[in-house]
C-alpha cells in the first residue's frame, strides 16, 4: 500500500521532474507543491465518482431513544443504504425497517398525533438524519450500512482507501491534471488510457453488482449487470 508522499514520488518521476520528488507533503519547490495537489485532488475526485464504493461502506450501529424519532449518525456518514436498516437485530423479533421518501412519510407520520411503539418505518431527513415510525417507546438496538464520506489525503503517512492493487488510478488521473496545465499532450493521451482502463477495474471491483464484468464467464448473474460501452 502506497502512502500519500509515495504516490506523489512516483508520480514526480513519471513526468520528468528531476530527483526524486518531494520529501514532503509541503514543499517549497512550485513543481513539487503542484504534484503533491494533483495527488491530492486526483484520490479525492476518484472517491467521489460514486457514492456507494465497496471501500466507503460501512457498518452502524445505535441505540434508540424512548420518545425520540431520530437516531444518532455515524460521524463520517455520507449517504445510508436505505435497505439495511434493522431494528433489534439480536433479538428473536428483529425486523427490517421499510423505507419511505421523505415527502410521503412526512406527510403520512409526521402530522397529527405521532403514535409510539415499534418502529416498523423510517424516512430520511433532508438533514440526512433516520426519522422511525412510531417513535420508539424503548431503547433498543438499530443497526443500519451506509458509505462514508471519502477522507482526504493530508499527512504524509496517510494511505488511500482505494485498493492497494487500483492505487496507481490516482497517479494516472493526478497525470492528467498535471497534462492540462503544463500543455503536455503526450503525457495526458497515456494517463487518459491508462486511467480509462484501471477505471473499468475498479468499479467492476468495488461496486455492488458490478464483480463479473470482469469475468470472462459469469460466475453469478445476481452480481453481474451490463454496462454499454
Amino acid at each position: 500500500m502506497s502512502t500519500y508522499i509515495e504516490l506523489c514520488q512516483d508520480m514526480a518521476r513519471e513526468v520528468g521532474i528531476p530527483g526524486t520528488g518531494p520529501s514532503t507533503v509541503t514543499p517549497t519547490a512550485e513543481d513539487e507543491a503542484d504534484v503533491v495537489r494533483y495527488i491530492k485532488d486526483a484520490n479525492t475526485d476518484i472517491c467521489s465518482m460514486w457514492f456507494n464504493w465497496d471501500f466507503l461502506w460501512g457498518e452502524h450501529s445505535t441505540t434508540t431513544v424512548a420518545s425520540t424519532s431520530t437516531i444518532s449518525s455515524p460521524s463520517d456518514l455520507a449517504q445510508w443504504n436505505i435497505d439495511s436498516v434493522v431494528y433489534a437485530p439480536t433479538s428473536a423479533n428483529w425486523q427490517p425497517l421499510g423505507y419511505v421518501g421523505w415527502r410521503e412519510y412526512r406527510e403520512d407520520y409526521k402530522y397529527g398525533t405521532v403514535d409510539t411503539g415499534v418502529p416498523e418505518f423510517f424516512s430520511v431527513k433532508p438533514d440526512n438524519v433516520i426519522d422511525l415510525y412510531p417513535t420508539p417507546d424503548a431503547a433498543t438496538t438499530l443497526t443500519a450500512e451506509y458509505w462514508k464520506t471519502p477522507t482526504t489525503l493530508s499527512a504524509t503517512t496517510d494511505t488511500p482507501v482505494i485498493p492497494t492493487r487500483f492505487q496507481r488510478i490516482i497517479i494516472c488521473r493526478a497525470k492528467v491534471y498535471y497534462a492540462e496545465q503544463n500543455d503536455a499532450a503526450e503525457v495526458m493521451g497515456s494517463a487518459i488510457s491508462e486511467f480509462n482502463d484501471l477505471l473499468g477495474k475498479l468499479e467492476a471491483d468495488q461496486l455492488p453488482s458490478q464483480r463479473d464484468r470482469r469475468f470472462s464467464v459469469v460466475q453469478n448473474l445476481e452480481n453481474y449487470t451490463v454496462v454499454p460501452e
